[in-house]
């Protein structure tokens, strides 16, 4: 995360036409449900609950329609957060209308920092960096988890298939999204240095200078991180 004390996680949605079909009305409902250390549940913000009676956490409000577009937000004081137990942030985007997200016109969500709760600071969603489309074939999404502690977004990108025995809110879904945050925080990946050097040792041999490899790996030559598309078709495969 960007230096600052208060994030604000926002959803912006479309209603209209989709392959000539109308959506009809569009209500989508922004959630964060906020846990401990250790997974416990300490307080969540919804439509429900727009404002924390624990942390300096609020809802922008509840958005049932959106035929020129709409934008709910919230936002989370980071340090009345943490020195009072809280860590992880599991953000959440439902469908209360049912409407699958690959048949909206439009649906994307993401973060920015701010200076503080209320600060007036200009907030204009098209043009905030850290965003991501929301498209699942699905009416509850999880983009993203938030580590108020280590200060990091952990980019989940998972959906819920299971509706809920009642109205499909964080309420319904609560005890699926504590189970999901700590699979994915807990989750342990490969990163790109272990991936290479697993190649070397199944399919060569290492050297000790440059100058001497038929293959390089490196920050700025050879083989380098930012070639998504060639490390996916030869490497990943």
């Amino acid at each position: 995360m960007p230096e600052g004390d208060t994030i604000r996680f926002f959803a912006w949605w479309k209603e209209g036409l989709v392959h000539n079909k109308p959506t009809g009305r569009v209500d989508i409902d922004l959630s964060a449900v906020m846990y401990d250390r250790n997974w416990q549940y300490v307080e969540h913000i919804s439509y429900t609950n727009l404002r924390s009676s624990k942390y300096r956490a609020a809802h922008s409000g509840d958005i049932v329609t959106a035929p020129r577009g709409a934008c709910e937000f919230i936002d989370l004081h980071i340090p009345s957060i943490v020195d009072y137990g809280g860590r992880y942030v599991v953000a959440s985007l439902h469908s209360y209308t049912q409407q699958p997200y690959c048949d909206l016109p439009e649906c994307f969500t993401g973060w920015m920092m701010r200076k503080k709760p209320a600060s007036g600071e200009i907030f204009e969603p098209s043009t905030v960096a850290n965003k991501i489309d929301v498209a699942a074939d699905m009416q509850i999404a999880i983009p993203v988890i938030l580590d108020l502690v280590e200060r990091t977004v952990i980019w989940t990108d998972l959906s819920l298939a299971k509706h809920p025995d009642y109205c499909n809110n964080v309420e319904g879904n609560r005890k699926g999204m504590a189970l999901i945050g700590k699979a994915m925080t807990a989750l342990r990946k490969p990163h790109l240095y272990d991936l290479f050097m697993l190649h070397a040792k199944a399919r060569g041999e290492l050297v000790e200078r440059a100058e001497q490899a038929d293959s390089v790996f490196a920050e700025d030559k050879g083989v380098t991180p930012f070639e998504i598309e060639r490390i996916m078709a030869e490497y990943l495969v």
